[in-house]
């Protein structure tokens, strides 16, 4: 004969599951709350400490790309080429580690200035004398505004070469020219600029032109 089971004997006993703690220095298994605040500062300094390092890096590179930039340039007044040629001229050349842009150049002779080679020959010559020496001295003239000079190189402003035709007219311009002032100012590709007075290199913000007096050859 079948028995009956009642309801009491199929449910088993109830399991109660302890609850877990997530931090707070409980004793569930989680991290002591101290030490989750250190671990977050630690890597917040960790972060700022990247950040300030990859800034200081990259100011660093700017000023070695800077420093490997600058330029140098120097006016030299020449009376004679490398292979012993008689020739008059000037020169500007870079002797600088990066490009030179020449933004502004004058020119005196005596007291005065000269905007261009036929000044400069009259004034080496004298006014009686300068209408057959311009004919007689044939110069070869760079007449840009501005020039932009890359390093290790040179641009010619204007050259004279002697000839038996024009040689006494040659040696006053010759005289004359050694004996002139240079005034010019250039910049780097940074906007870095130098103003040069009587060979001194000084550092100014800009370049600024003087249009009344500026030399164009």
């Amino acid at each position: 004969m079948a028995r009956s089971v009642g309801r009491d004997a199929l449910e088993g006993p109830e399991v109660h599951t302890p609850h877990t703690h997530a931090g707070g220095g409980g004793h569930g298994g989680g991290l002591p709350r101290w030490l989750e605040l250190t671990l977050a500062i630690a890597a917040l300094v960790t972060s700022v400490s990247s950040i300030a390092i990859a800034l200081h890096h990259g100011e660093t590179m700017e000023k070695l790309v800077q420093a490997n930039s600058i330029p140098y340039l120097e006016a030299s007044p020449s009376d004679a080429t490398a292979e012993g040629v008689d020739q008059i001229s000037i020169d500007l050349t870079n002797r600088g580690v990066g490009p030179a842009h020449e933004r502004s150049l004058r020119i005196k002779a005596g007291d005065a200035y000269v905007r261009n080679v036929q000044d400069l020959i009259v004034s080496a010559v004298g006014p009686a004398d300068a209408p057959a020496a311009l004919l007689a001295l044939r110069s070869y003239r760079n007449t840009q505004r501005e020039r932009f000079i890359p390093a290790n190189s040179s641009q010619f402003l204007f050259r004279v070469r002697k000839t038996p035709e024009n040689a006494a007219y040659w040696d006053r311009l010759d005289s004359a020219v050694t004996n002139v002032h240079m005034e010019y100012c250039y910049c780097s590709v940074f906007e870095e600029c130098w103003a040069v007075h009587d060979e001194e290199h000084t550092r100014v913000k800009q370049c600024t032109r003087d249009e009344a007096h500026e030399f164009n050859p």
